[in-house]
């Protein structure tokens, strides 16, 4: 069970004057239950790939399967649920109920199995019930971009990719979020992130991946990452980089502020031991 992707290229308006190539000979697999973020600079590629992952774009050369199926056929769709960085660019119902309910109609579930996806799709992104009835239009960012997950989980993905899921979002709304995919992944769900501020989603990864240029030039766990790349890295990482480049011997693999801190201070006492 895993997203199995065999030297991918594509190109934007293939054979004409003006083609782009966005992805260059990409190979990479995200097996089942990983939480993986992908990281890179705008147009490095990252969000061409993930649409690769369930068939909204097609390789020009190299393969894309999900589970051992092509990516471009359609009963992938339903394993891979993908969330777009902009939630009204998925929602169109005229109300909260028939937005979520639509993924697993149109999959084929009957009436009661619809109304039992979309109860459990509720429950796991924390929206109110009492919301239903409501345009998803009349709703703040916040909600909306729930709402978007929700229709999206209804359909009881295997794979849940998200771009940019903390983009306009404020510290609670972003907190919620990062809570519901860490209980998702849980779950046994695959969480693929896009994401170039990685510092929130390190804590949460089990793989991280390196997109420049159309070309993946990193794969690896969080702690791998923060010790070997130089750029794309979180603030604390960065701080704790330059102090070992100047001499501190210091962990360069930390991402969280509290281990920062504890690192640190058992510095200034190791310090203070060598001086008194």
């Amino acid at each position: 069970m895993s997203i199995d992707i065999k030297n991918l290229s594509f190109s934007y308006n293939k054979g004409s004057s003006l083609e782009k190539t966005v992805l260059d000979n990409v190979t990479l697999s995200i097996k089942k239950g990983e939480f993986v973020v992908i990281s890179g600079d705008v147009g490095s590629g990252k969000s061409t790939l993930i649409r690769h992952m369930n068939g909204l774009l097609k390789p020009c050369s190299g393969s894309v399967e999900v589970d051992g199926i092509l990516a471009h056929q359609r009963k992938v769709r339903s394993k891979v649920g993908m969330l777009f960085q902009f939630p009204q660019k998925q929602l169109f119902g005229k109300t909260v109920l028939e937005d979520i309910s639509f993924g697993p109609s149109n999959f084929g579930a009957n009436a009661l199995d619809v109304e039992k996806h979309v109860n459990e799709a509720l429950v796991l992104t924390g929206l109110d019930a009492k919301l239903c009835s409501l345009s998803p239009f009349s709703l703040s960012g916040g909600q909306m971009r729930l709402v978007a997950m929700a229709g999206v989980l209804a359909s009881k993905p295997d794979y849940l990719i998200l771009d940019e899921p903390g983009s306009g979002l404020d510290l609670e709304n972003r907190s919620s979020l990062f809570s519901t995919l860490k209980q998702l992944n849980s779950a046994g769900i695959s969480i693929v992130v896009v994401s170039h501020q990685v510092s929130e989603m390190l804590p949460l990864a089990d793989k991280v991946f390196l997109m420049d240029s159309g070309k993946l030039v990193f794969e690896g766990n969080p702690q791998e990452y923060m010790s070997s790349v130089s750029s794309h890295l979180p603030e604390i990482t960065s701080l704790m980089k330059g102090l070992h480049a100047r001499g501190f011997d210091v962990r360069t693999d930390i991402s969280n502020l509290d281990e920062a801190f504890d690192e640190i201070c058992a510095l200034w006492k190791s310090r203070e031991g060598i001086h008194k």
